[in-house]
């Protein structure tokens, strides 16, 4: 279950937190292997809602560190255009947490543009043999957001049921993903 934390227009986070059979120590190796995106977040992501490229656009050959950049291209949901993002890791403390944020921009096939700042943060605490795992997404700001985030029924439907249910399958993709890495 998704916790969602909106006030109906700029402010929004949304934290998810699971359960993984993998220490975290796996889990935190996934986060910082900028490759292993492409995988969860990418192939094995909806069709509608996935990463398609990502490029360290800084030397990473130990997994990223704070103050890693990297670009990705991505598909979302309702239109064929791509989002193309600049991201840099923020914060990196082994095997804990992982943070990074996103500056996002959309041109539309009608024109105009729609430029966001996301707050990706990886919390991860042993639990039992395995961990807890949470992710936050923080919508940090949002110039001229797509019609599915202004609209009234629209934006209330996209921020309390698609970005939470969209997200989960991503972080779900990456806990099975750390947990088959322990298991092979």
């Amino acid at each position: 279950m998704a916790q969602v934390t909106w006030d109906g227009g700029s402010a929004y986070e949304m934290v998810l937190k699971a359960h993984t059979d993998a220490p975290p120590a796996a889990v935190f190796s996934l986060l910082t292997d900028l490759s292993a995106h492409l995988d969860w977040g990418g192939r094995r992501q909806r069709r509608n809602f996935r990463l398609t490229a990502l490029n360290a656009a800084t030397a990473v050959p130990n997994g990223a560190r704070a103050g890693t950049e990297f670009v990705s291209e991505g598909v979302i949901p309702m239109t064929k255009a791509p989002s193309r993002d600049h991201s840099t890791v923020i914060a990196v403390e082994p095997p804990s947490v992982f943070e990074f944020h996103t500056d996002s921009v959309n041109d539309w096939p009608r024109g105009g543009r729609s430029e966001t700042r996301w707050e990706h943060r990886y919390e991860i605490r042993r639990d039992g043999a395995g961990s807890l795992v949470t992710y936050r997404l923080r919508l940090a700001a949002a110039t001229n957001p797509p019609l599915r985030m202004r609209a009234p029924v629209m934006r209330t439907m996209t921020h309390r049921v698609m970005i939470p249910m969209l997200c989960r399958r991503g972080f779900d993709n990456l806990l099975k993903a750390a947990a088959q890495t322990v298991a092979s």
